[in-house]
């Protein structure tokens, strides 16, 4: 029997800015319970044939690899709402590690929650696995500084 595979589409997304999020149950004394993104990523189906743009994570939480982590794809970029935009992003990745597991593969979310107003914070939350499907590196956690903007859809 043929299996027709799953069609992932993209919607128009945009996404930009810095952000550090602290998470203290992945703080200890080798870690300081820290991971930054910094994002410029788009797609815009009318003119775009694939998303582009640039991702990078720089981690440093206990129970996950301490490196910087750079997306060299993005295979999957769709955002969603209007009061507090939402961006999911999937695609793979390299590792600044010394010995890098390989063939990474990151999914990214993050929740614009208007950072300028009081409330509350952006929020990121990620993982990257290696080809094997072993864990790489994750966290989850509200923005500690920066700022991070998810164009509405």
């Amino acid at each position: 029997m043929t299996s027709i595979p799953a069609f992932h589409v993209s919607s128009r997304s945009r996404a930009e800015g810095k952000g550090i999020i602290f998470i203290q149950s992945r703080k200890d004394a080798l870690s300081s319970g820290t991971f930054a993104v910094g994002i410029s990523v788009h797609f815009n189906p009318a003119t775009d044939d694939y998303p582009s743009g640039s991702i990078r994570i720089k981690t440093d939480l206990s129970d996950s690899l301490k490196a910087s982590f750079s997306s060299t794809s993005i295979e999957l970029i769709n955002s969603y709402g209007k009061h507090n935009p939402t961006i999911d992003l999937t695609g793979r990745c390299r590792s600044s590690a010394e010995k890098s597991p390989k063939g990474l593969r990151y999914w990214v979310m993050i929740a614009d929650n208007r950072r300028g107003q009081e409330g509350t914070p952006d929020i990121v939350g990620f993982v990257i696995h290696d080809r094997q499907g072993n864990r790489v590196a994750y966290g989850t956690g509200p923005v500690r500084s920066g700022d991070i903007k998810v164009e509405p859809s």
